[in-house]
């Protein structure tokens, strides 16, 4: 790279790939449009001039999705999500019945004043991890 060069950090270059990727919307080039706007969400991450909590947002938006660009990332927080549900049911299992309610009542005369108690849910069983 020759001396007399300037270099631009990703706070001026994310504006750039802003203009761009609207260009190529405004041209009905979406995929085009698609990598730019990846390439602006990924100048705006990295940008040490924006403030922490947005960088944070955005670190956690690509992690996740990919900025929404990435379903695969998506579905395997999905499945992720939906196997540690599984395994913390099937380690701290749940509760053995269902509590019963019970209704007593009194009858004087032409009056009924039922009352329904319902108990405390059972604990859950504790159930040993498989070997």
């Amino acid at each position: 790279m020759p001396d007399e060069a300037e270099v631009h950090g990703p706070a001026a270059l994310a504006p750039v790939y802003r203009q761009l990727r609207k260009s190529f919307e405004d041209g009905r080039d979406e995929p085009g449009a698609a990598d730019l706007y990846y390439d602006e969400m990924t100048m705006r991450r990295l940008d040490t001039t924006r403030p922490t909590a947005e960088r944070a947002l955005l670190a956690v938006y690509w992690a996740v999705s990919g900025y929404g660009l990435r379903a695969s990332r998506a579905l395997g927080w999905l499945l992720g999500a939906m196997a540690a549900t599984v395994l913390v049911m099937m380690l701290w299992g749940l509760p053995v019945s269902d509590p019963k309610p019970a209704t007593t009542g009194r009858l004087t005369g032409q009056d009924i004043t039922p009352a329904t108690d319902t108990p405390a849910p059972p604990t859950l069983r504790a159930r040993s991890p498989p070997v």
